[in-house]
């Protein structure tokens, strides 16, 4: 797999993200990450991935969790800027949490999915980066609960779908897309269950006409 062929959050904005002299090493990672998982992967693996030695990707990254760590944070940062453009660009909210549930995923969930290392890169709980995540998920869940309240606003939205802290609402949206991917159905199968949760928040958060 090469830069080309990751996720577009992940090259298109994650990779934009980074400093230019620090990409390759990130496709590396990702890469490697997906073959070993974190704690067996080593950093002359990740070096000898992106093509230069491990005395150089010292000068870029102290260690594998610290790789890590920057690879989730700027792609938390990416998802979130490209999640708020696609919530904006959508009508109807179903259309809207379709779009912007695909962004936000893209291929990563299902590579992830489908590496024999899922449980450890997938579980907040086991990942080196846990705080760095949760940073993420409350971002994207400022997103959400952006957009909803906006939506209550110009009354496209029901106020009882959003919620009293559309906040909370937002971070249940997550929740729920994150409980699809230890689920172990493969790319179409994880695509339409993304679909029909956002199909069920949609419906949820359109306001009904008399």
């Amino acid at each position: 797999m090469n830069a080309s062929s990751l996720p577009r959050t992940l090259t298109e904005r994650t990779l934009a993200l980074a400093p230019e002299r620090s990409r390759g090493v990130l496709v590396a990672a990702y890469e490697t990450f997906l073959q070993f998982g974190v704690r067996r992967a080593s950093m002359q693996d990740i070096a000898d991935r992106a093509g230069i030695s491990r005395a150089a990707l010292y000068l870029h990254y102290r260690n594998k969790t610290d790789i890590f760590r920057a690879l989730m944070a700027h792609y938390h940062e990416a998802a979130a800027s490209l999640v708020a453009e696609v919530l904006a660009d959508e009508d109807t909210p179903a259309t809207a949490l379709r779009a912007a549930f695909a962004a936000q995923t893209g291929d990563a969930a299902v590579e992830m999915m489908a590496s024999p290392h899922a449980e450890e890169l997938l579980s907040l709980k086991q990942s080196a980066a846990r705080d760095v995540i949760a940073a993420g998920h409350d971002r994207l869940a400022d997103v959400y609960a952006t957009w909803m309240q906006a939506g209550v606003a110009a009354g496209r939205m029901s106020t009882g779908g959003a919620g009293p802290d559309p906040h909370v609402t937002a971070q249940a949206m997550l929740a729920a897309l994150d409980g699809l991917k230890p689920l172990g159905i493969d790319r179409e199968g994880y695509a339409a269950a993304r679909d029909r949760l956002a199909d069920l928040f949609g419906r949820a958060l359109t306001r009904q006409t008399p």
